[in-house]
């Protein structure tokens, strides 16, 4: 086989001119290329300023979710107030209305559901108990095990250990009052934020507009603001009208089981469903150990979550899609991821606010050019 070996032959001269090694037939490793100094000092700067950035979050919690959840209230009730404005009605004004009716609303909820959720809160201890004494023999195997351990070290001379140091925090009911006058004090600067964000927001665009030396940038950022509005404000009244029917029906089937207070756990299903999968895996836990104090045999306990599992089933993978279609798709591990991010950034309300901050990045992102890969990737 002449020819092939000098085929062959040939192809290694030219890989060898190529790759720069002296002979042809070295099977040495080529020399890993230098690092640019120049690319490493960007990552690294891009890598602090990522850092610095989630510094910040965590430090402004107080200052910045208001202000987030003001904004995302404000894209929810623009089309009131517009509304109002074609009637010839100033926008202060019809901002003041929209935010009373948006205050009685939530204050109506709120006090309607305040006095069984706090009979449950004050349950909790009871509570505890309740549900050591469902899972009585569980609970006797474990202590069986703890016993048997302490003796092994008793044994082997492990047991002398120094006294333990119990340090008592405040009690149940101080650190709920504490963290209810955090969030009223919170909700307050939302609703005052959420105000001025309707009525003086429109001229606060228009002066940033005139500030604006180009036209195509005037142009660019108007499209960017309408997109953001459009589909933003139609993303969260279609999602909060898609979980007030969820709450309707879980409340209505909860009753239909027998379970007590249905109209302030459906509330909860309604309001956590705001959080994609975690929210509804936290209400299927609340409902079992709900069911679990209320009825007697395990198919009655049983019934309530897996009932709910599958009404929720039938909304994330039937109703939501078909109502919301490819207006906003979102990549399904970035939600998640997001979720994750933004709940341990700022906890609970930060999970409630990870989805529209991450449709308004996605809106930004497909808006500039050098983001449209990003926000394709994060589209799905």
């Amino acid at each position: 086989m002449p020819e092939q070996t000098a085929v062959e032959h040939t192809f290694a001269e030219a890989k060898a001119e190529r790759t720069g090694l002296s002979d042809p037939l070295d099977p040495a490793p080529l020399d890993p290329a230098p690092l640019d100094p120049a690319r490493v000092q960007t990552v690294a700067i891009l890598v602090l300023l990522a850092l610095a950035v989630m510094y910040t979050l965590h430090f402004t919690r107080e200052v910045l979710l208001p202000v987030f959840l003001a904004f995302l209230l404000s894209l929810l009730l623009r089309g009131p107030v517009k509304t109002l404005r074609r009637l010839h009605l100033p926008e202060p004004l019809g901002a003041a209305l929209v935010t009373l009716a948006l205050l009685a609303t939530v204050g109506g909820l709120a006090y309607m559901l305040s006095e069984p959720a706090t009979a449950w809160v004050r349950r909790l201890p009871v509570i505890v108990s309740e549900v050591r004494e469902k899972f009585g023999d569980i609970q006797a195997q474990i202590e069986q095990a703890r016993l048997a351990t302490e003796r092994l070290q008793q044994m082997t001379g492990a047991g002398d250990a120094p006294p333990e140091v119990v340090v008592r925090g405040p009690s149940l009911a101080a650190e709920i009052l504490s963290q209810t006058q955090i969030v009223m004090a919170q909700a307050a600067v939302t609703l005052a934020l959420t105000f001025f964000f309707l009525a003086f927001g429109r001229h606060t665009l228009e002066s940033v507009l005139r500030s604006l030396p180009r036209v195509a940038d005037r142009l660019h950022l108007v499209d960017i603001v309408n997109t953001v509005q459009i589909n933003i404000s139609a993303y969260l009244m279609t999602i909060t009208l898609i979980n007030s029917a969820l709450a309707f029906v879980t409340a209505t089937l909860l009753w239909a089981l027998g379970m007590p207070n249905p109209i302030l756990f459906g509330g909860i299903a309604g309001l956590l469903n705001f959080i994609p999968y975690i929210g509804s895996a936290c209400t299927t836990i609340i409902l079992a150990v709900v069911a679990l104090l209320s009825f007697d045999t395990w198919w009655a306990v049983l019934l309530p979550p897996a009932c709910f599992i599958m009404l929720t089933a039938l909304e994330g993978n039937f109703v939501t899609p078909t109502i919301v279609g490819r207006r906003l798709t979102l990549n399904p591990i970035f939600v998640f991821a997001t979720v994750l991010f933004w709940g341990w950034l700022w906890g609970m309300p930060g999970a409630l606010l990870a989805v529209p901050i991450l449709a308004v990045f996605k809106i930004l992102c497909d808006a500039t050019p050098p983001l449209r890969t990003l926000g394709a990737l994060i589209g799905g």
